[in-house]
């Protein structure tokens, strides 16, 4: 069973989603017995490891494409999503992409915008570092709302609202039945 999906796994290594490859990695140590599967658990451990790297460094050209055309809700997405779990930014590209966030955060940036630029801030690895470059002088109740969602994880940004950070209320309902 586990020599089938390795044997699949290793024909699909570029193809298949990193979770899987990472599953029969780490089944291969109960399961990699002889030494025909251990052969082939470590081909797919290569691949795996190969396959990350790659991943990282274009994800990294990626976020860095994404802040030279201006494109700071993609930057910021993408930084939150790296494809090696754990995997930090660099500090410079950190540094890059915290300035962009704060710069587009100003008092002449519309609610909405300002809503979507924080919203994207606030799952990024940058969501500590970013001080606004100014307030919208009327927030939109839609931003507002915003900010009170995400302002555990930007909580100076939300004081700066006057809002205190807590987590979001929690859904007590369960599920509705119809």
């Amino acid at each position: 069973h586990w020599q089938d999906r390795a044997e699949a796994a290793l024909a699909g290594i570029e193809d298949i989603d990193l979770r899987d490859l990472r599953s029969v990695v780490v089944a291969a140590e109960q399961a990699a017995r002889g030494e025909e599967n251990k052969a082939l658990a470590e081909q797919i451990r290569v691949g795996l490891t190969a396959r990350v790297d790659r991943e990282h460094a274009t994800w990294l050209v990626d976020v860095s494409n994404a802040l030279d055309e201006d494109r700071v809700v993609r930057a910021l997405r993408l930084s939150s999503r790296p494809p090696k779990a754990g995997a930090p930014l660099p500090a410079p590209l950190l540094d890059r992409l915290s300035t962009s966030a704060a710069a587009a955060l100003n008092a002449e940036t519309g609610s909405d915008r300002w809503a979507t630029v924080l919203d994207a801030v606030a799952l990024s690895p940058v969501h500590l570092r970013v001080t606004p470059q100014g307030l919208p002088p009327r927030p939109s109740e839609a931003l507002l709302e915003v900010d009170k969602r995400v302002s555990m994880s930007v909580p100076d940004i939300a004081q700066a609202f006057g809002i205190d950070p807590a987590p979001p209320p929690r859904n007590r309902g369960g599920r509705r039945r119809r």
